[in-house]
């Protein structure tokens, strides 16, 4: 059995019922998480949406004040209990689970979140959060460091990269789970599967797609690991990394006719 541990960002959104969902399907144990709570403004898309929230239309945006006081208010109200149908927040998940875990903010290369890690001694770190891993940290796993990104990689690295394949007039996003090195984004793949976007769908529909598979796939990867397959696929897709969306990207996302939620 794997001992894993976990970096993940604290949202409402997505996290939470991932981290439960691999949890629950996991034959390995999850021995520590560390949990992100606040990320520096270049790299926090709160911040990012607060200050470009007029390129939303307004239902746009009224959805997403309202799922986002929705989730709060669950949150709020709901116990951590393993039979838990949803989750509001990653710190209920470990609670409901009984994992420990410790909450950082805005950087990981602090001693103590280091040493937690250390501590727990896990064969495999996952990532699925906006921080950068030091090398410090990605040296500490006995196997690797593994994150897990929504985009077909090599394409779409970087932020937002499901609102940036709907820039590009993409028919399919999708998951991947990397080998983590120094580089963002980078290393090798293990796993990969593509989601094909419907006329229908939204960056926020595309996202709850993106994350329901992750638990998933990264069990396949952690599987591939510990059968010692770390050979990487070999995607078609061509490099390619961004930052968050310029003018020009939100002309060409409602262009194609494209919503945000």
């Amino acid at each position: 059995m794997m001992k894993l541990c976990w970096v993940i960002d604290e949202t409402y959104f997505y996290h939470p019922d991932m981290l439960a969902e691999f949890i629950r399907q996991s034959p390995d144990q999850v021995v520590g998480v560390v949990i992100v709570n606040k990320i520096p403004p270049k790299h926090n898309i709160q911040s990012y949406i607060i200050r470009y929230i007029f390129k939303l239309r307004l239902g746009e945006f009224l959805r997403l004040v309202l799922a986002r006081f929705r989730y709060a208010f669950l949150n709020l109200i709901t116990k951590p209990s393993a039979a838990n149908t949803h989750f509001y927040s990653v710190r209920k998940v470990c609670q409901a689970f009984s994992i420990p875990f410790m909450q950082v903010s805005y950087t990981l290369n602090e001693e103590a979140t280091t040493h937690f890690l250390r501590h727990a001694q896990p064969d495999i770190i996952i990532s699925s959060n906006s921080l950068i891993f030091s090398k410090r940290i990605l040296n500490i796993p006995k196997y690797c460091c593994i994150n897990r990104h929504s985009s077909l990689l090599p394409a779409y690295g970087g932020l937002w990269p499901v609102f940036q394949a709907l820039v590009h007039g993409e028919s399919e996003v999708g998951v991947s789970v990397h080998i983590m090195e120094k580089k963002i984004d980078k290393g090798p793949i293990l796993v990969q599967k593509p989601i094909p976007v419907l006329p229908q769908d939204t960056v926020n529909s595309l996202y709850a797609k993106c994350f329901a598979m992750s638990a998933e796939l990264l069990i396949e990867a952690i599987d591939k690991i510990r059968h010692q397959d770390l050979i990487s696929i070999d995607p078609p897709n061509k490099p390619s990394y961004f930052s968050f969306p310029m003018e020009s990207d939100w002309k060409s996302f409602r262009k194609f006719g494209k919503r945000f939620s």
